[in-house]
């Protein structure tokens, strides 16, 4: 939750004269508020200026209750954006929250940002994806974000995997993410279909693919051990 708390600038502190008398539920009790009652607090959060005494809180509803909790913060996003004089630290705090929450709500949050201002909100895809691996597979995110049917979301998801695939610990997620979407190891029609193998084309080295599809196979072997 440390993370969120480095996102709330002094400049955003504007409601500071207020805080002795804003009394806020305990972030380890937010959950438990009813959705009209979550819907509130985040709208008098984003009123307040995202005032640090409820970044827990806020962080617990964007993690936990993202498909709630994103559609609030982007309207009041594109809201803020018209404003004059911008707000801008508001803007940069806000869109740095949707991607905390890392999974697919945030990509098609980001979606509709982006056909505001893609190489302003563009970005935030990569860091969605980086996000989702504090959370979930981050592989499972970008099959997600494929899904949207946007363009520019689908560029920016393949450039992350691309940059990603360097790395084992992500070949091996990506290993994991296959075998959960397909149920076994992919066979060679599954693979030529497969929404990210496909996109990275001949880009996939024989070797990659076989380290992923060995990596899997390993995966299934110890599931069925268990």
């Amino acid at each position: 939750m440390g993370f969120i708390r480095t996102l709330l600038p002094a400049a955003l502190l504007a409601s500071s004269g207020l805080y002795g008398q804003d009394v806020v539920p305990p972030a380890r009790t937010i959950l438990d508020l009813s959705e009209g009652e979550q819907v509130a607090f985040i709208r008098s959060t984003m009123e307040l200026g995202f005032p640090i005494n409820r970044a827990d809180q806020i962080t617990m509803l964007i993690i936990n209750r993202s498909a709630l909790a994103l559609p609030l913060i982007e309207m009041k996003l594109e809201e803020t954006m018209k404003a004059v004089p911008p707000q801008v630290a508001f803007v940069e705090t806000a869109s740095e929250m949707i991607a905390y929450a890392g999974d697919q709500t945030a990509l098609r949050e980001i979606t509709r940002l982006m056909a505001l201002d893609e190489k302003k909100f563009g970005p935030l895809v990569g860091r969605t994806l980086d996000n989702a691996g504090n959370w979930r597979n981050p592989f499972d995110v970008a099959y997600g974000g494929l899904a949207l049917g946007s363009e520019a979301i689908s560029q920016r998801t393949m450039q992350w995997v691309k940059s990603a695939l360097a790395s084992n610990k992500m070949q091996h997620h990506w290993a994991e993410s296959l075998l959960n979407r397909y149920g076994e190891v992919p066979d060679d029609s599954e693979w030529a279909a497969d929404p990210i193998a496909s996109r990275l084309s001949d880009r996939v080295s024989p070797e990659l693919r076989r380290t992923v599809l060995n990596l899997a196979d390993d995966i299934r072997r110890k599931r069925e051990h268990r």
